[in-house]
């Protein structure tokens, strides 16, 4: 068979010992040499009398000792041992020695003492000779083995003597023991060498192999060798072996090198290993932080791999050595020496076996993480440090566990116990207004999933809450130095965050630290991926403030108390348009935002603040305040504090209770948006700073989410003065409404160069000397309705000269509505004061009667429905009633409360047609809404053909406003329009007056189909379509409309 480079024997049957020779055969170097039987003893005094000289087979192949014997025999010719040369022979044990041992050793001389011999140990019974090599493999009495030993690792130069020992030292009884020898030969082999892989470069290791110590003591066994495979692809060690090869040339390594190969364990050690060396001793300052074991039952001075491996499985081991060495930044550590582990201290250190095959060493390439921090990219240097929520300095960190990032850079992801922290090349600063975005997934579930922002390498000693746990089966409550988010992501999920962290903490950020916490024993489990990690800020609120703005810091604090206000703030905060233009409010919020520099009033001086709002929930109430203290206005006792009146505008107030701490201004409807301007100089008492901006947005029904709400467009105009207070000026508008009106007065303000923003409503607040926009808006009203005046006509007075008759009539009374002519009576004679009127209602404006159902029509629409006829001809059934609320036309109804619940179509027939103008009372369409009343509800309805419709729904007016007629399910629609009409708008700087006058055209009359589809089509708010909704229901929409009715009421209409 063919021989290896081993220590390692096989076994084999021993054979019975030929007869005595004269010489032994001894081939050296291919050079058959006969050795004379000439037998000496070695080292002085070892043999003892009545012993036998070994026997030389009759083939000169086989020397055979029995008993206590120390045979040395000179060799023909002196012979060299070369580095390379390899002693092999086979050894036969047919009984073992007693106290003794059996060796073979070549020597220069016949003394043991001295480097120039080497023993070698075949078989032991006293244990461990340490003045000797040991062969890996003892043979069994009865075995035979074969063995190639590297005699010129052991020993170089000239050898005159072969020498076989056989030890026994029982002095009972010297003759026990009997072996040989056989086969013996010196060769010159060349000594396979390690193929291994340095940056992609393939090198040769000279197999030299070198013992590693730790504290200047041997571990290594040095009688043994590794064993390298004949093609150098691997490296296998036996038994207890501490070995190191030199590398070619130094290695430098870094926090991104990399050790990677294959091992297999066969037999377990104490523990295995591997290392990268600058010396041949472990513990040389800090050395042995370049090794990692494995497969460790036991503590051990070097780094533990976490990565579970199994005995005699296989299994490819990446190890990021420069990162489990803790070199980070420019740091390097140059090494010379390969070194293999494999600590075996139990029995004859014989045992345990490993291979090693296809190593390489490496600089991995690692991608940086991209992050954006305030809208830039930013790049984070991909090195791995570790970093501790310990209280001590213990680590928390598997550092053999490399976090992976993604090829574009925006995922980082943890496998195993893994604790990394990123230096930022930048650190940045977080505020108050600072969020932090991401996602993270969880595909394999451990203890937690963890994100820190932190300033220093221990998070739990910095005095900061500046940890987020984001999943995990073993999470904690939160602490003083993490957050436990809600939702947790649960295994196999993936989350979407977005927190508030200046909530958290403040200050500056010098690392990104992400954590997997797993503390079982292998700590090899876990996955958890971070993406899309986002810093950013809350935009700010921006004001304006003459021609240019300020920034207010989405800082949100509690105003008044936090009893009052939503907490946790960051769960519930206003929401900043990314322009900064507006803040929305959903559901309950008390919350001040600071300024980062008060406004004085001294520089404020006669000052003006204007924004738009629109409400789309309702609440209980909504306050915007400029406040100079945290605390809600306390007009009642001012002494409360130094500055402390009436700080708030109240935009909506839907709780019973009064509110006295507010200026109550315009309510607007839900959907219907408003531009509230207010002279804060002439409403603030006792006014010192503007030091917040404040907003109460006080909702407590049920979990305090009702309301919703946005102001924007907020400014600040400090000492308010008119540009056109001193220009007379004209102008005209086919319909004046408020729009047309301030459109003009915008032109009028380009026309004069006024400075500034040139907007028209502040310059008309200066020009009135008004404190809020509505005396604005009732001024222009006032103006546009005063040029009606000279065409008006009085239709009630000419239909009777009893003025109360046409009051009446609206209410389903007179002799116009209870009389018939089928019975005697004349629509025609009763009526002629209709058809006289109806001559002025195409060149006129007929005046809007005075009357209770009539008055306050705020969506602009109303509606007429009658029951019956005064004719021969019957009513025109084009509805249903679904009910009528008593308690909105009580004074129709004479009665304070109550309901009428129709909807089943068993009212009989029932006729409505209405009317809509809109909601700008200075228009011509409004001015017009008595033209449209009496044609609706006189002319064309009941005395142009006499058509004869009369009498009201009991409960309800017969006409009037939309919120006080019954609900139907359809409505008639008749529009009037004057597109011709203009107005003419002159303003006299003398006296500081505007005067109009308003030129008629022509009126004309036009059915629009339905009511409900023509309001819509008016431009009218959202909240008012809404309303109409609700009063015209549609066909099949009187049970929801019941129902939503009865709710409040705590009842429900049966199917």
């Amino acid at each position: 068979m063919k021989l290896s480079l081993s220590l390692f024997t096989t076994i084999a049957l021993s054979s019975p010992l030929p007869s005595v020779s004269q010489f032994l055969s001894f081939n050296a170097y291919g050079t058959p040499l006969e050795i004379a039987n000439n037998e000496v003893e070695y080292d002085q005094n070892q043999n003892h009398n009545g012993g036998v000289s070994p026997i030389i087979s009759d083939d000169h192949l086989t020397l055979r000792s029995t008993g206590n014997r120390w045979s040395a025999y000179q060799l023909p010719t002196e012979q060299e041992v070369y580095a390379d040369s390899v002693l092999q022979f086979t050894f036969t044990m047919t009984e073992k020695t007693a106290k003794g041992f059996q060796a073979i050793c070549l020597d220069f001389d016949l003394e043991q003492t001295g480097s120039d011999g080497q023993c070698f140990v075949l078989d032991t019974s006293q244990g461990w000779l340490s003045s000797m090599l040991n062969v890996a493999k003892l043979t069994p009495v009865g075995g035979t083995t074969h063995h190639s030993i590297p005699i010129g690792h052991f020993m170089t130069g000239p050898v005159n003597y072969l020498i076989f020992l056989q030890d026994s030292d029982d002095s009972s009884n010297r003759m026990i023991g009997d072996s040989s020898i056989s086969d013996l030969r010196l060769i010159q082999e060349n000594r396979n060498k390690l193929n291994i892989e340095i940056d992609g470069v393939a090198e040769q290791l000279e197999n030299h192999q070198l013992s590693y110590k730790f504290k200047s003591a041997a571990q290594d066994t040095s009688d043994w060798l590794m064993e390298i495979s004949e093609d150098g692809a691997g490296v296998q060690v036996n038994g207890n072996q501490w070995k190191a090869l030199a590398l070619n040339a130094p290695y430098s390594i870094t926090h991104n090198t990399v050790l990677e190969f294959n091992i297999v364990v066969d037999d377990t050690a104490d523990f295995h290993g591997i290392c990268l060396e600058d010396d041949l001793d472990a513990a040389n300052g800090s050395d042995q932080k370049g090794c990692v074991s494995f497969l460790t039952p036991i503590d051990n001075p070097f780094y533990i791999l976490t990565t579970e491996l199994e005995p005699q499985q296989p299994a490819r081991l990446v190890i990021p050595l420069g990162q489990i060495m803790g070199l980070i930044g420019g740091e390097s550590w140059d090494v010379s020496y390969l070194v293999f582990l494999q600590d075996d201290d139990k029995g004859d250190k014989r045992g345990s076996r490993s291979t090693f095959s296809d190593i390489r060493i490496y600089e991995e390439d690692r991608m940086d993480i991209k992050i954006t921090v305030f809208g830039e990219t930013v790049s984070v240097p991909n090195i791995q440090e570790d970093f501790t929520a310990s209280s001590g300095t213990s680590l928390q960190d598997s550092r053999d566990h490399v976090m992976s990032v993604s090829t574009d850079g925006t995922t980082v992801t943890a496998y195993g116990n893994s604790w990394k922290q990123f230096n930022l090349d930048t650190p940045f600063v977080v505020t108050p207004s600072t969020v932090l975005k991401l996602t993270f997934s969880m595909p394999v579930e451990e203890e937690t999933g963890m994100l820190c922002l932190s300033h220093e390498k221990n998070v739990q000693r910095n005095g900061r809450k500046d940890c987020f746990i984001f999943g995990g089966n073993d999470v904690q409550s939160s602490s003083t130095w993490f957050t436990v988010m809600n939702p947790l992501t649960e295994e196999g999920e993936t989350t979407d965050y977005e927190i508030l962290i200046g909530n958290y903490f403040t200050g500056p950020v010098n690392f990104l630290g992400f954590a997997q916490d797993n503390d079982s024993s292998t700590r090899a489990r876990g996955e958890s991926s971070w993406s899309n990690i986002e810093i950013f800020t809350l935009p700010s609120l921006n004001i304006g403030l003459d021609d240019g703005s300020f920034a207010i810091e989405n800082n949100q604090v509690s105003y008044d108390s936090t009893t009052q206000d939503s907490t946790p703030i960051r769960d519930h905060l206003m929401q900043i348009s990314p322009d900064g233009s507006s803040i929305t409010v959903h559901g309950n919020a008390w919350r001040a935002m600071p300024l980062t520099t008060p406004l004085l009033a001294s520089e404020l001086g006669d000052f003006v603040v204007s924004f738009d709002f629109v409400m789309r929930e309702v609440g209980d109430f909504i306050h915007i305040c400029f406040e100079d203290n945290l605390e809600h206005g306390d007009y009642d006792d001012p002494t409360d504090n130094e500055y402390d009146p009436k700080r708030c505008f109240e935009l909506n107030d839907y709780d019973p209770s009064t509110n006295a701490v507010a200026f109550r201004s315009y309510m607007p409807g839900i959907g219907e948006p408003h531009r509230y301007v207010a002279n804060l100089s002439k409403l603030f008492e006792r006014f010192n700073e503007f030091k917040y901006f404040a907003i109460v947005a006080d909702s407590d029904a049920g979990d305090k989410s009702g309301g919703e709400f946005t102001i924007s467009n907020i400014h600040i105009t400090t000492s308010l003065t008119s540009c056109l207070k001193d220009v007379g000026f004209s102008f005209q508008v086919s319909d004046c409404t408020t729009e047309n009106f301030l459109a003009k007065i915008g032109e009028r303000m380009v026309d004069a160069n006024c400075p500034g923003a040139q907007d028209p409503l502040l310059e008309l607040m200066a020009l009135f000397d008004a404190t809020q926009e509505m005396e604005v808006y009732k001024e222009i009203e006032h103006i546009c309705k005063s040029s009606y005046e000279s065409a008006e006509y009085d239709f009630a007075k000419t239909i009777s000269s009893e003025t109360q008759l046409v009051r009446e009539f609206i209410d389903g009374g007179t002799a116009l509505n209870y009389e018939s002519d089928s019975e005697g009576s004349s629509l025609a004679k009763d009526g002629a004061g209709i058809g006289f009127s109806d001559e002025f209602a195409s060149t006129h404006i007929l005046t809007w009667p005075k009357h209770h159902a009539l008055d306050q029509c705020d969506i602009g629409a109303a509606m007429c429905c009658w029951v019956d006829s005064r004719s021969d001809t019957e009513l025109v059934d084009n509805t249903d009633v679904c009910y009528v609320n008593m308690k909105s036309s009580r004074r129709s109804a004479h009665v304070a409360d109550g309901y009428s619940i129709y909807g089943d179509s068993s009212e009989g027939a029932v006729n409505c047609h209405g009317f809509a103008w809109g909601t700008d009372n200075g228009s011509i369409s409004s001015a017009l809404k008595g033209n449209a009343l009496f044609k609706v509800g006189f002319m064309d309805n009941l005395f142009k053909g006499l058509k004869g419709n009369v009498e009201q729904v009991p409960g309800a007016p017969m006409c009037g406003c939309m919120d006080r007629m019954p609900v139907v399910t359809k409505a008639g629609c008749t529009e009037v329009t004057d597109s011709s009409s203009v107005v003419d708008v002159t303003f006299n700087a003398a006296i500081g007056v505007f005067n109009a006058k308003f030129t008629v055209g022509t009126i004309e009359y036009n059915d629009c189909g339905d009511l409900k589809d023509h309001y819509k089509s008016l431009a009218v708010e959202d909240h008012n379509r809404d309303f109409m909704d609700s009063r015209i229901v549609g066909d099949g929409g009187c049970h929801g409309a019941i129902n939503d009715f009865l709710a409040d009421k705590g009842l429900v209409k049966a199917e």
